[in-house]
């Protein structure tokens, strides 16, 4: 065979190839000139929030989410199915090699993402599983349909997910009784585990294979954090058992608690023993926002399972009861520079407010009973170098919510058979003084949680919290986990 009919055969060959690849991908855009214009990336927002995630503040490194380009209602023609989008931690999402999504050369399309990435995803149906609460990140479901109407000349597109499952989180503390909450193990009896996500609606359903579910716990000062992400559903009169080695205490949860699609619920846990037994003490009044945050409802659980049980997560009359300003001060970890004066100290959660000491002698201490506890250390008064120390938290966006709440935890440095009353600070909020419940202190090991009722307060857009002591610390305090609640 000659060499021109050898070249025409290959010519005609590589059409042929060519033309099929075009029939299998015919999304893609081939035309000349195209550059990188018609390969689809994305920026991401959960709620509105750009790169953020409830798991932590930023998306992990390597995280990968599921892509499909559409026309028409839902999923029935698909022009890309199921690309891996992964990011590099900065909530921008692109894909690589064959798994990269290129715009048609006309009109226009729709997208639909999910996280986390399954790539044996069995049609369009995500399976979805809370069985296992070790790595929270894995069992994050999200879902973004909002990316609509885009053509290869609409620049870099956003998906804004939305949660499809509930998150709980527990602060649980030892209380009368109680010599602590290490070793803590906390389960959710008889929840259902397994369920269907519809990814051409969003729509979660099927919810079965009901389980114990383990929830995470970590330590943090002054006892520990309980996470649990769930499945969304009706969850009365099912039981919470809290498990230390000197026994268990059990928690119903009351009638009517449903935990909603895309919404967390947070709840202050107190375990105690008293006269009846073994109890859990719920506090805080029972609202439900966005996956933001929902201070929990009030009951007290015998450890035989009777309860007195208080309002459930829900709206209140009169609005909604709901995290206004939390600071832990960078939360725990060895600090660098070590003890840094507060008008030196850059690690706060909150950087839109004014943090200050007019005394300029309190710091910023990763020492307490629990390691690495970040908290203010207001120093002894010496009458010389010492005469106080204090914490102002200026600017802090309260927006008008009335029946506010003031909690922190409070531990002193006394030795020895020493005392000290805890009420010796002095507390302020946008100026009026109110009076710290006299708490006696004993040992330099045991944390406080104090409340604070500021409901008497007039509801103003901006608020002012000072923490002051003066020649009356005779031993040093802390003061650590500042939360406070309003009504919207």
């Amino acid at each position: 065979m000659g060499k021109n009919q050898l070249l025409g055969l290959s010519t005609a060959f590589a059409l042929a190839l060519l033309v099929q690849s075009c029939k299998n991908d015919d999304y893609r855009d081939q035309g000349p000139g195209m550059g990188g214009n018609g390969k689809a990336q994305f920026t991401s927002s959960i709620g509105g929030t750009p790169a953020t995630r409830v798991t932590g503040n930023t998306w992990d490194s390597k995280d990968a989410i599921g892509v499909f380009m559409k026309q028409g209602n839902g999923l029935s023609n698909v022009l890309a199915s199921n690309k891996k989008y992964t990011t590099e931690g900065n909530g921008n999402f692109s894909g690589d090699g064959s798994e990269v999504i290129n715009y048609p050369d006309t009109g226009s399309v729709d997208f639909i993402a999910y996280y986390p990435y399954t790539a044996n995803l069995s049609g369009t149906t995500l399976p979805v599983s809370v069985a296992t609460q070790t790595n929270l990140s894995a069992i994050d479901v999200l879902y973004s349909n909002n990316a609509t109407g885009l053509s290869k000349t609409s620049g870099t597109a956003n998906l804004n997910f939305a949660h499809k499952l509930a998150k709980i989180e527990l602060t649980v503390k030892a209380g009368n009784g109680v010599a602590d909450v290490n070793g803590l193990s906390v389960a959710y009896k008889n929840v259902n585990t397994t369920a269907s996500l519809d990814l051409a609606t969003g729509t979660l359903s099927g919810a079965a294979t009901p389980k114990d579910v383990t929830a995470k716990t970590t330590a943090k000062a002054p006892g520990q954090f309980v996470e649990a992400i769930l499945l969304p559903g009706d969850y009365s009169a099912k039981t919470v058992v809290f498990t230390l080695a000197s026994g268990t205490y059990t928690w119903t949860l009351p009638a009517n608690t449903t935990f909603d699609v895309n919404k967390k619920y947070t709840f202050d846990i107190t375990l105690q023993t008293s006269s009846t037994g073994n109890q859990v003490a719920v506090t805080g009044a029972g609202t439900i926002t966005d996956w933001t945050n929902v201070p929990g409802g009030s009951v007290n659980v015998d450890k035989d399972g009777g309860t007195d049980p208080g309002p459930g997560p829900g709206p209140g009359p009169g609005g909604t009861e709901q995290n206004i300003f939390v600071e832990t001060f960078g939360g725990s970890g060895a600090l660098t520079p070590n003890n840094p004066l507060i008008a030196n100290f850059t690690g706060w959660d909150n950087k839109d407010v004014t943090f200050s000491d007019s005394f300029g002698t309190a710091s910023v201490r990763s020492t307490g009973t629990v390691a690495q506890a970040h908290n203010i250390w207001f120093p002894s008064a010496n009458g010389t170098t010492v005469t106080g120390a204090s914490l102002k938290i200026d600017g802090i966006k309260t927006g008008g919510a009335t029946k506010l709440k003031l909690t922190f935890d409070m531990l002193s440095n006394v030795t020895g058979t020493n005392t000290i009353d805890l009420s010796v600070m002095t507390l302020k909020y946008n100026g009026v003084t109110y009076s710290i419940p006299s708490t006696i202190s004993t040992d330099n090991k045991t944390y406080y949680p104090i409340t604070i009722d500021l409901s008497s307060a007039a509801a103003s857009a901006t608020g002012t919290l000072e923490f002051i002591t003066g020649s009356t610390n005779t031993v040093g305090l802390r003061v650590l986990n500042i939360k406070l609640v309003g009504t919207k």
